[in-house]
């Protein structure tokens, strides 16, 4: 099962690598950065496309 997290994990990497977004440890959770990507999630295995899509930004 360890095997099979490490390797979502790893695919989750490179999607973020691959959409400019940065991966960093945040003490039990990931720090995702990238050009309007800002978030923290508790797990990358079972990251999707649509986690790391910029939020869109509306004036008031």
């Amino acid at each position: 099962m360890t095997n099979k997290i490490e390797e979502l994990r790893q695919k989750a990497i490179q999607m973020c690598a691959e959409h400019g977004v940065t991966v960093r440890s945040y003490g039990q959770a990931w720090w995702l950065v990238g050009n309007g990507i800002n978030r923290v999630v508790a797990e990358l295995a079972g990251l999707c496309r649509t986690d790391i899509t910029p939020l869109t930004i509306a004036e008031r």
